[in-house]
């Protein structure tokens, strides 16, 4: 059985990693049940607007990010794609949960961020003017930073400040992958923290609590206000 329950968005990547869609909970729907010998009824649906159209039985990869922030990784085949559908066969049941993120819990951020400089081949580089980026999501064990110009490279270290409460945080993280977006663009940088002793790991927790914690409440802010336009429509 796959819990799609603790299913928070998935990504549709080509072989290569390449990203080719993202959806959320509310636009896709994972089997109900795996049918061993019967790949026919394991579809994956995602339906939203402006899908962009694929050969049918393309391989491909369905990331599932999931609340505790594993990553699981289905391989798929394409079967249906129009502009407001695409449906993908996948092959197992379980998945592959992506090593680099399963020992912590991830939280979506816009956290802004300055990247003061960075070291490449034991050669540190400092900036004149530091790079401001954003931070797209957080975890004790690392972030995923939105592309920049220049670009950096798989290896980079990173020198990096950003805030937590009234507290600057100095980060030192280390680029583990680069991810593309469909036109080949870069998406951003998936790093993780390699200074991280007692304090920072606080204020890290801190942060990750905070967010979710903003998250939770506007969700059921959001859940509220959309019961409220039912009973209203209900008793019109």
């Amino acid at each position: 059985m796959i819990d799609r329950s603790g299913i928070v968005t998935v990504r549709i990547t080509a072989m290569d990693g390449t990203l080719l869609l993202e959806s959320d909970n509310e636009h896709f729907s994972f089997p109900r049940l795996f049918v061993h010998n019967m790949p026919v009824n394991n579809i994956i649906m995602i339906k939203q607007k402006d899908i962009p159209l694929f050969d049918a039985d393309t391989g491909v990869y369905v990331i599932a990010h999931m609340k505790n922030g594993d990553r699981v990784k289905y391989l798929g085949r394409i079967k249906l794609s129009l502009e407001n559908q695409l449906n993908i066969q996948i092959r197992d049941e379980y998945g592959t949960v992506m090593e680099e993120r399963r020992r912590y819990f991830k939280v979506q951020s816009q956290l802004r961020c300055v990247i003061s400089g960075y070291e490449r081949d034991d050669t540190v580089y400092e900036f004149d003017s530091p790079i401001l980026s954003t931070i797209k999501n957080v975890s004790i064990g690392g972030v995923f930073i939105e592309g920049t110009d220049p670009p950096f490279q798989k290896g980079d270290i990173l020198l990096l400040n950003f805030k937590v409460g009234d507290d600057v945080v100095g980060a030192v993280v280390k680029v583990l992958r680069l991810q593309l977006l469909t036109d080949g663009s870069l998406e951003g940088y998936g790093c993780e923290f390699t200074n991280v002793d007692k304090k920072m790991e606080g204020l890290l927790a801190k942060l990750v609590y905070d967010i979710q914690l903003k998250q939770r409440q506007e969700k059921l802010e959001k859940d509220l206000r959309k019961e409220e336009a039912q009973k209203r429509i209900k008793g019109s």
